[in-house]
């Protein structure tokens, strides 16, 4: 078995990209600096060139010109670099017609396959799932140069024909999901070529669980139904066929790439042309010549169960988190009728082979052949001994010892049953990173430690404004010189347009998590962190309603734990610890000193949160996490289709807690409970089937875990 891959596109032959009028003697100086700079990137880059000293040279809308760049853009013959460049300057020309000029629009937007031709047609109606609000022409037009508006930092530098602007203008046409255009002019087929290109590829076995529950297959053709047309076949294709992915050496950890290998993970993130849609193998091994190994400890400490397979994941807590994530995806759908701050699971597939030195190898050849797996196999093996007794004393089902390596690997991938899931609606900016890259020491740990190249000033400050354009949505670079990280970021954030959508965008967070959050306290539901730790909640610019907006995403839900068929009782003295360390990783729980590694902590840090703004934060978030809360219980009494997804015992005791909670609150800590109180509340429990010390049981919880519940008093305000 092979490991597929993808051949390069063709390069343009030069007389494609000949420029109309040929640069003048006098602009010869200008076009050999020209050339110098785009020959790092383009071999001779007299192409590239010939490309950008014809478009320089336009100073208005030139139907033509466009025309031609359609005709580049599509590709035929045309390298994918060339192809790129192509389509921002379609942008930046696009951008030069007026509003109001509605023939011109009309005839570009038939081009790009958007529209019938004549201006009293509207547009295509998949423009509302790719975030417009709107087919009539005029309003469309109005919120599509808004959308190409976003890259005005750069349009307006190529303007000045400076050599920044020039290199600036060609970094962002790397980014292809920075391309709103691109989208229409590159197809599925090729994007998807692409894709496999940067990536190694073996074939795997589908992991669907006829078994499991319905609501899981029809997420995932809920999934498929609201992404775009584009996203929508280009996933189709990433699924077919049970495909394996693995990082290579041909894929790139920068920010923005078509294929993303986020530095400090074992993912692989898929960010689309045009798409602000994202999509992440987890897990896809590990850059070098172990691609997978056995990790028992790491600097003195046991790792995990989950984490004794370094790079891949175990089907059984994928299997969970799948379930437990599509469940609590579908709950705050029918709850809040949108769609859910978590990502949607795709698929499973099963690995038995992984790639090696460019063969597909058997996966218990791997771990048990020493030539196979080479340098580290003896500690490997001893991980893997240490993993087998381990997994044997915390109860997983391990085979019965028999002589010889290859039975013991037996024995652990019986355990780990290797497995990799494709995930839709994720994010790679996760917050630490985030927060990380935009402090003083950002470009270090971005190039540096991240990247392990060099860096100059420039690409520190082109570091910062793709950042900042993530976090704000649209972003006015500020007017200054770059001296250093922190000084640029601070003036970024001291222009006033930039100030005001920072404010927005924080309060609209904090809305977000509090809406989660509430949502996940009412159904009784936890994850001890795991789903709200920083490193596995990212922030993502979306176009939505004509408009980009910063959305929130929790991922990474192997300890997500929801309350399913099988529930009949809330188990207090579990569930109460791992909500308090969710609070922890969330918000940072009542001590101060821990808030600033919280996912709250962080946003503050990333959008630089004064105490005024941070006051009109936490007003907002209990307002918000009540009403989350309060509507998922309404939902959980009333509403047919919620309530199938739990015990029909759970739901008859869901305010049996809350009953409980709101009086003895009352109670001043360190004085009895009135006893005619006390009497009420042994019978509403005896009436719901509870036992005679379930009273007791419960009081001692709330007294346990006053201090959490008091911070949440509001919710239980019945």
């Amino acid at each position: 078995m092979s490991i597929s891959c993808v051949s390069v596109a063709s390069q343009t032959p030069p007389s494609k990209l000949s420029v109309k009028n040929p640069p003048r003697s006098s602009d010869n100086s200008r076009h050999k600096r020209l050339l110098k700079l785009l020959s790092t990137e383009f071999g001779d880059g007299r192409q590239a060139c010939a490309l950008f000293e014809e478009f320089l040279q336009q100073e208005t809308y030139d139907q033509s010109f466009c025309l031609r760049l359609i005709s580049l853009a599509k590709g035929r013959g045309v390298s994918w670099e060339i192809r790129r460049l192509a389509i921002l300057m379609l942008e930046n020309q696009l951008l030069r017609i007026d509003a109001a000029n509605l023939s011109d629009f009309d005839f570009m937007l038939t081009r790009l396959k958007l529209k019938e031709p004549g201006s009293e047609r509207p547009v295509v109606s998949s423009v509302l799932k790719e975030g417009y609000s709107t087919t009539d022409l005029r309003g469309f037009v109005s919120e599509f140069r808004r959308r190409l508006k976003r890259l005005n930092r750069v349009h307006n530098a190529i303007g000045k024909r400076a050599a920044r602007g020039v290199r600036d203008f060609f970094e962002v046409s790397r980014c292809e999901n920075k391309l709103s255009l691109a989208r229409y002019l590159f197809a599925p087929k090729e994007i998807v070529a692409r894709i496999l290109e940067q990536v190694q590829v073996t074939r795997g076995i589908d992991d669907a669980d006829p078994s499991g529950p319905s609501f899981i297959d029809d997420q995932i053709a809920h999934a498929l139904t609201v992404l775009p047309e584009l996203e929508a076949e280009v996933l189709r294709r990433l699924l077919a066929n049970s495909k394996v992915f693995w990082v290579s050496e041909k894929t790139s950890s920068k920010i923005n790439s078509l294929v993303e290998y986020p530095e400090k993970t074992v993912v692989l993130v898929v960010k689309p042309p045009g798409s602000d849609v994202e999509f992440e193998f987890k897990r896809a091994g590990k850059r070098g010549d172990k691609i997978l190994n056995v990790v028992f400890a790491r600097n003195g400490y046991t790792v995990p169960p989950s984490h004794r397979f370094d790079g891949g994941s175990m089907q059984y807590t994928l299997q969970g988190e799948v379930e437990d994530a599509a469940r609590f995806a579908l709950i705050y759908r029918l709850v809040h009728q949108t769609e859910p701050p978590v990502p949607y699971y795709m698929s499973r597939t099963m690995i038995n082979v992984v790639p090696v030195r460019g063969k597909a190898v058997p996966i218990y050849n791997y771990f048990t052949k020493r030539k196979i797996f080479g340098r580290g196999y003896p500690e490997m093996r001893l991980a893997m001994n240490e993993s087998i007794e381990a997994f044997r004393s915390e109860q997983y089902e391990v085979m019965q010892d028999a002589p010889g390596d290859l039975h013991r690997t037996a024995q652990f991938l019986r355990v780990v049953a290797p497995s990799q899931a494709i995930l839709c609606g994720t994010s790679s900016f996760r917050l630490d990173k985030l927060a990380g890259y935009l402090s003083d020491n950002g470009p270090r740990l971005y190039f540096r430690k991240g990247l392990g190249v060099s860096y100059k000033k420039e690409d520190s400050r082109r570091l910062a404004d793709n950042l900042l354009e993530e976090v704000l949505g649209c972003y006015k670079p500020p007017d200054v010189d770059y001296q250093n990280h922190g000084q640029y970021v601070a003036a970024a954030f001291a222009v006033a347009e930039n100030r005001a959508k920072a404010d927005k965008n924080y309060l609209s967070l904090v809305a977000q998590i509090a809406r989660f959050w509430g949502t996940l306290l009412a159904v009784r539901g936890y994850s001890r962190g795991e789903s709200v730790v920083a490193r596995n909640v990212g922030l993502k610019s979306c176009w939505e309603g004509g408009d980009w907006r910063i959305k929130i995403i929790f991922m990474d839900h192997d300890a997500l734990v929801i309350p399913g068929k099988e529930t009949e009782d809330f188990h207090a003295h579990t569930v109460l610890p791992g909500m308090t360390m969710d609070e922890r990783y969330l918000l940072g729980g009542p001590r101060p000193d821990l808030f600033a590694t919280s996912a709250l902590g962080y946003i503050q840090s990333i959008y630089r949160v004064g105490a005024d703004l941070d006051a009109k934060g936490k007003v907002l978030a209990s307002k918000e996490r009540k009403s989350a809360y309060k509507k998922t219980q309404r939902e959980l009494l009333t509403n047919k289709n919620l309530r199938a997804l739990f015990k029909e015992g759970f739901l008859d005791k869901l305010l049996v807690w809350d009953t409980l909670v709101k009086f003895y609150l009352k109670v001043k800590p360190g004085t009895d409970v009135d006893p005619e109180w006390g009497e009420d509340m042994k019978k509403m429990l005896s009436e719901k089937g509870y036992g005679e010390t379930a009273f007791d049981c419960y009081l001692e919880i709330i007294e346990a875990h006053r201090g959490f519940l008091e911070r949440y008093g509001n919710l239980y305000n019945l």
